[in-house]
C-alpha cells in the first residue's frame, strides 16, 4: 500500500517538476517581484535580501529545481534593476513571462505570496509595500481575498 502511494506522489511530482523545471522565466518573475518589493520603500534591506534567499530555497518547487546559487545570482540581479524606474519597469515586465505557461495560475499565486513574505520580513508591511503588492497582483490577475492566512 505504501509503495503504491509513495510511487503516485512521485509521479505527481516528477510531474510537477516537468511544468516548472527548466523555466528560468518562473524563477525570475519571483525574483523581480520580490525585488520590487523589498525597493518599495527606497531601499533593500539585507532582511529582506535574506528573506528572498531563505524563501526561495525552502519553496517546495523553487527549492528543488534551482540551487541556492542560482536563486541568489537571480535575486541579484533583480535587485540591482531596482534601484532605478526603466529597472522596475524591466522587473514588472518578468511578471509577464509567465502568463502563457501552463501553471501561470499557480506560478501567479506563488509569486504574489513570496513577495509578500518578503514586504513581511522586517515584521511591518509599509504603505508603499501595501502599493506594490496591489500591482503584482493586479497585473499577475491574482485575486488575493482567497487567501485567508
Amino acid at each position: 500500500m505504501f509503495g503504491v502511494l509513495k510511487r503516485v506522489a512521485g509521479a505527481a511530482a516528477k510531474e510537477v517538476q516537468a511544468d516548472y523545471s527548466g523555466n528560468r522565466d518562473y524563477l525570475e518573475a519571483v525574483c523581480a517581484a520580490c525585488a520590487l518589493v523589498a525597493y518599495a520603500d527606497g531601499q533593500i534591506e539585507d532582511a529582506e535580501r535574506a528573506k528572498v534567499v531563505r524563501v526561495l530555497t525552502g519553496h517546495a518547487s523553487l527549492g528543488k529545481m534551482y540551487d541556492q546559487r542560482t536563486i541568489e545570482q537571480t535575486a541579484e540581479t533583480m535587485f540591482k534593476r531596482a534601484g532605478d524606474r526603466s529597472g522596475r519597469q524591466a522587473l514588472a515586465n518578468e511578471l509577464d513571462d509567465i502568463r502563457s505557461r501552463p501553471n501561470a495560475g499557480q506560478m501567479a499565486d506563488d509569486i504574489y505570496l513570496i513577495a509578500d513574505d518578503v514586504a513581511h520580513a522586517d515584521g511591518e508591511l509599509e504603505p508603499a509595500e501595501v502599493e506594490v503588492l496591489k500591482k503584482i497582483a493586479g497585473r499577475l490577475g491574482v485575486d488575493t481575498s482567497k487567501f485567508e492566512f
